[in-house]
C-alpha cells in the first residue's frame, strides 16, 4: 500500500519560468537541512530558482522548522518514507523551471557554483546534465563521477582488490579539467528539464541508490552528454542517513536492479552469483572473527549484513 499522502504547502503562483528548481529530499535530517538551505539563501546565487523540500515523514521537527524559518520553500509532505526516487519525482513535478538540481540536504553550496552549472547548460544545448566537484568537510575531494558498471569493476569493488591496487578505487578525485563522464554523483547534479521530458523521471523502483545512475544511463542512451565541472565546488558531508551495514543491502539492490533493467538477464545472473558467493565467503571470515571478543560487535553486524545480501541475491525481483 502506498504510504504517501501528498500535500503541497505554500506553492507560490508564478507566470515566470525559473532557471532551476532545487529539489531536496529530507528524512530526519534537520541538522543538515537547515545549514543547506541557509547556504542557498546566503551564497550569492544569481540564477532564479524555486526550492522544494520533500519530507519523507520526518519526526525530528523538520517540517516545523521549514514553515517557521523558510516560508518561501515549497514543502511536500509524505506520511512515510516513500524512497528517494519517488520523493525526488514529487519535487520535480511540483516545479516549473528550465533545469532541475537534485541536491542532497547534507551539502553546503555556493551561488557561483550553481550559477556556473546553469551557464554551462545554457551554453551547451547537447548537454543533459552537469555536476560539480564534491569536497569533504576538510576540503579533500570526494568521488564525483564514475563509469557505468561492469562485472569486472564490481568484482574489484566487492573484494576490495581494486582499493588495494589503487587507493580509493573506484573514486575519481584527481581530475581537474572539464570533461564528459558516464554518470555523476546524485549529491548534486543538475539536469536539463527538456532532457527529463524526453527520457522520463527517476525510476521509482529504486528506493535509494542506483536511481541517479539509471537516469543518466537513459540520458546517455538518448544522446545527451553528462559533464563534470571541477571549477564548481560544493561541500558534501555524505553518509548521514544510513550506516554502512544497512547501506550495503540497498546499494547491492540498486546494482542488481540496474543490471536487470539495462544489461539483460545473463549479466544480471552473473552479478547475483558473484555477489552472493563473495558474501558467503565473507560470512566464514566474520563467523571466525565473532569468536574474538575485540571484533565480536563488528563481526555480528557484518554477518547480518552479508546474510541480507545473500538473501537478496537469491530473490529474482
Amino acid at each position: 500500500m502506498d504510504i504517501a499522502v501528498r500535500k503541497i504547502v505554500d506553492v507560490p503562483p508564478t507566470n515566470t519560468v525559473p532557471d532551476m528548481a532545487i529539489v531536496l529530499v529530507c528524512w530526519n535530517n534537520k541538522s543538515y537541512l537547515k545549514p543547506c538551505l541557509l547556504s542557498l539563501n546566503e551564497g550569492g546565487l544569481k540564477s532564479s530558482c524555486e526550492i522544494v523540500v520533500v519530507d519523507n515523514g520526518s519526526t525530528d521537527g523538520s517540517q516545523e522548522m521549514l514553515r517557521r524559518e523558510f516560508p518561501d520553500v515549497i514543502l511536500i509532505q509524505n506520511e512515510g518514507n516513500v524512497g528517494l526516487g519517488k520523493a525526488s519525482n514529487q519535487g520535480i513535478e511540483a516545479t516549473n523551471s528550465r533545469h532541475v538540481l537534485l541536491l542532497n540536504n547534507d551539502t553546503l553550496v555556493s551561488g557561483p557554483a550553481l550559477d556556473a552549472m546553469v551557464a554551462f547548460l545554457d551554453k551547451h544545448p547537447e548537454v543533459g546534465g552537469v555536476g560539480p566537484r564534491l569536497l569533504n568537510e576538510d576540503g579533500s575531494v570526494q568521488s564525483c563521477y564514475n563509469n557505468f558498471s561492469s562485472l569486472w569493476e564490481e568484482f574489484l569493488i566487492a573484494t576490495r582488490i581494486g582499493e588495494w591496487l589503487w587507493p580509493g578505487y573506484p573514486a575519481n578525485t584527481t581530475e581537474s579539467r572539464v570533461r564528459a563522464v558516464d554518470w555523476l554523483s546524485s549529491a548534486c547534479v543538475m539536469i536539463r528539464r527538456a532532457a527529463l521530458d524526453q527520457v522520463g523521471l527517476l525510476d521509482e523502483e529504486y528506493f535509494i541508490y542506483g536511481d541517479e545512475v539509471d537516469l543518466q544511463y537513459r540520458l546517455k542512451q538518448a544522446g545527451w552528454k553528462i559533464y563534470y565541472l571541477p571549477h564548481s565546488e560544493i561541500i558534501h558531508f555524505g553518509g548521514r542517513s544510513m550506516n554502512r551495514w544497512g547501506r550495503r543491502k540497498m546499494v547491492y539492490r540498486g546494482k542488481m536492479l540496474f543490471y536487470r533493467k539495462n544489461y539483460g538477464f545473463i549479466h544480471t545472473i552473473m552479478l547475483r552469483v558473484m555477489l552472493g558467493l563473495l558474501s558467503v565467503l565473507k560470512l566464514f571470515v566474520w563467523f571466525a572473527a565473532a569468536l574474538l571478543p575485540a571484533s565480536r560487535d563488528r563481526a555480528q553486524k557484518e554477518i547480518r549484513s552479508n546474510i541480507d545480501v545473500v538473501k537478496l541475491c537469491l530473490v529474482l525481483e
